[in-house]
């Protein structure tokens, strides 16, 4: 009688710690299995660039992204052009797939960009007005 006693004590606190744990489990565990991880963005990203604008016409040539600095989802970096470097700033969207950045030029261009995987991303840049401009490049990491 007395056994018996002692063996449904411990039973019931084995039973609570393992739905205590259980509980815990429920709680942290789908948070860090679903948690997605932003996407690191610094290096030099290069490819082709193709762009239709008013004053050109079709243009084809080559495009050089630097990122140099990331903190979380926001970032900053430099595009290469036959006359210097042109500043920008940009952010990833939270879907972790999509970002736009803002230059430092006085135009009122904006890229709009996607993650297409580690490696490779696609930017499209806009600009409205009497020089409109659209264009998009495919660009490889390439350090």
């Amino acid at each position: 009688f007395y056994n018996y006693n002692l063996f449904e004590i411990n039973y019931m606190k084995i039973s609570f710690l393992i739905k205590y744990l259980l509980l815990i489990l429920f709680f942290i565990f789908p948070y860090s299995l679903y948690a997605k991880k932003i996407p690191n963005l610094v290096g030099v990203w290069s490819g082709e660039n193709i762009k239709s604008s008013l004053k050109k016409g079709f243009v084809r040539s080559n495009n050089v992204v630097e990122i140099t600095e990331q903190k979380s989802r926001v970032f900053k970096g430099f595009v290469v052009h036959k006359n210097g470097k042109e500043e920008f700033v940009g952010v990833i969207k939270s879907n972790h797939k999509d970002f736009f950045w803002a230059d430092s030029s006085d135009d009122d261009g904006k890229v709009i960009g996607t993650i297409l995987d580690k490696k490779t991303i696609e930017t499209c840049y806009l600009d409205s007005g009497r020089d409109a401009v659209a264009g998009c490049s495919i660009l490889k990491r390439v350090k």
